[in-house]
């Protein structure tokens, strides 16, 4: 396990138990920010556990924790909306692939997105 790798994962944990606040990570300004926190740190963790199957976006429960089984996150409003091709990006890219899978510090499952 690298040192950044560990070190998201702590600061991962300490942003689920509320020893820090979200705007450490992601600064301020974000609406559902322990969600954007959250997704932006399981990101980073995926993309450098797995670097040759990157993703572009993660997306968790609204307080951060990851979804308790797949079936919850395809039920979610992420997973619905790319399902229904109404996925709105922030830059326009196309949508290569999306998803759900395990989380990489374990613990439950995410929804992925993957853009060209």
């Amino acid at each position: 396990m690298s040192n950044t790798f560990r070190s998201l994962t702590l600061d991962l944990s300490a942003l689920l138990n509320k020893q820090i606040t979200p705007r450490s990570i992601i600064g301020t300004g974000y609406k559902n920010p322990h969600s954007v926190a959250s997704a932006w740190l399981r990101k980073e963790m995926h993309n450098l556990e797995s670097p040759n199957s990157k993703v572009s976006q993660v997306h968790v429960k609204g307080d951060g924790h990851a979804f308790e089984s797949e079936l919850k996150a395809k039920r979610s409003k992420a997973y619905k909306t790319l399902v229904a091709g109404t996925y709105e990006t922030i830059n326009n890219r196309d949508i290569d692939d999306y998803g759900v899978m395990p989380s990489p510090c374990g613990g439950g499952y995410m929804v992925y997105v993957v853009q060209s």
